[in-house]
């Protein structure tokens, strides 16, 4: 039976290439939908015969209801380790061992969030050689930021939606007493980028 499931919301990806955008953690859907997206995601890993392990289960809410899109049998990437760490005191890793030599799963996990994440991968909007990274500045002992990890350098060849798949330029991590607040937070801070974001053509 399954110990610990917690439910992040995953932006609009940026089309036509389905790139991923924002995350937030808790979920900012109403209750009855995300306990359905819970129930999707357990029964899809108890129909695939999985025993003990941790999953990273997408699903997407449609007008249908909850719709399952991929069952890993693995920790998800990205930033998905620190934000259950931080906001449900939930070390995905520990658990992993645990599975691993037969320790029985039982994380202390508290009934309100510690605190509230959002994270994203700033999409490049066009492409060009990025000059510098002046954008950055904005990140830089920002009260709110937990990380910021840069994915490209200066002088680099960058691609915008229009010509391709668009190169990502920094992952934001952030943190606000509520998902709202953080989503909010990070929206803010995209923005300040985006308008920082120097690309010769």
């Amino acid at each position: 039976e399954w110990q610990y499931a917690a439910v992040s919301d995953n932006g609009p990806t940026l089309e036509p290439y389905f790139n991923e955008t924002w995350a937030v953690t808790p979920s900012l859907l109403p209750r009855k939908e995300q306990v359905a997206l819970k129930e999707l995601a357990i029964s899809a890993v108890k129909a695939l015969g999985f025993l003990d392990g941790i999953f990273h289960v997408e699903c997407k809410y449609t007008s249908s209801g909850p719709q399952l899109i991929e069952v890993n049998a693995r920790m998800g990437g990205g930033p998905v380790y620190e934000t259950n760490l931080r906001t449900w005191n939930v070390c995905l890793v520990e658990e992993t061992l645990f599975c691993a030599v037969g320790i029985p799963c039982r994380p202390d996990v508290p009934r309100q969030p510690v605190v509230c994440i959002a994270n994203s991968d700033v999409n490049t909007l066009t492409s060009g050689t990025l000059v510098d990274l002046s954008f950055l500045d904005p990140l830089r002992n920002r009260e709110g930021v937990v990380s910021f990890s840069p994915h490209v350098q200066a002088g680099e060849q960058v691609v915008g939606p229009a010509d391709g798949l668009p190169t990502w330029l920094v992952e934001i991590v952030c943190a606000k007493p509520t998902p709202r607040e953080a989503l909010d937070f990070l929206m803010l801070l995209e923005a300040e980028i985006q308008a920082r974001v120097k690309v010769a053509q």
